[in-house]
């Protein structure tokens, strides 16, 4: 039978996994995400510009220690081979550092974000932390966002997030949670939970109903019912 979990959670069809990370990946979690890759093969760290290649690299690096595998920074503005390196990778990182906005414009805007697809379809461990996470969602909180009508009709005057990927759909994803970040308006709409994952917690979407939830502290979920919307 589904838990709750798999069923609150849908994700993109294929036989890989996704994990979102609140933060970087600790060593536990870097080791349990290798556990669920199928065959040993190679690791890549794809940003969403150049800018970031040197965040790729470091990011990376326990990856490769625990592996011994060969690893790869890409960044999604060298058209001519994303689709090969993101192809033949079986673990793809996408690390913390650059901005949901960022990750959203470069997966969502180019072919980037088919061929992760693709490549979740074909079996490989994608490991989304931080601001990546984030982009997964539904949609990015953001207190400058654009207004929201109110679902009376009228104008209350909150403010609507920035549209994510829809990876995971109906979810404003919140990485580095805290006790205190403030409830996102968006939140407002009934169709939305948010999921605040704190540092050091991962939340692993596998191919069929697993949903497991990796560190010692546990992800947040907020429904609008549960507050004074």
């Amino acid at each position: 039978m589904p838990s709750v979990l798999s069923q609150l959670f849908h994700r993109p069809p294929g036989t890989g996994w996704l994990i979102l990370s609140g933060g970087s990946p600790t060593d536990d979690h870097v080791q349990r995400a290798l556990a669920v890759v199928e065959h040993a093969g190679t690791a890549i760290a794809l940003v969403p510009t150049a800018d970031f290649l040197g965040i790729a690299e470091e990011a990376l690096d326990p990856w490769i220690a625990f592996t011994g595998w060969s690893g790869r920074a890409v960044d999604c503005g060298t058209p001519e081979n994303v689709e090969e390196e993101i192809s033949e990778a079986t673990l793809i990182l996408l690390p913390d550092g650059a901005t949901a906005n960022l990750y959203v414009e470069a997966l969502g805007e180019t072919d980037a974000g088919e061929f992760l697809l693709s490549a979740l379809d074909d079996g490989a461990v994608i490991v989304a932390a931080g601001s990546a996470a984030e982009a997964m969602g539904e949609l990015i909180a953001e207190p400058d966002g654009d207004r929201l009508p109110d679902l009376r009709g009228g104008d209350d005057g909150h403010r609507a997030g920035t549209p994510a990927l829809g990876w995971i759909p109906s979810a404003i994803i919140q990485s580095h949670f805290s006790v205190g970040i403030p409830i996102p308006a968006s939140l407002k709409r009934k169709d939305l939970f948010r999921l605040g994952l704190p540092d050091g917690v991962s939340l692993a979407l596998g191919p069929g109903d697993e949903r497991e939830i990796w560190g010692e502290e546990k992800p947040v979920i907020t429904f609008r019912g549960w507050w004074n919307a």
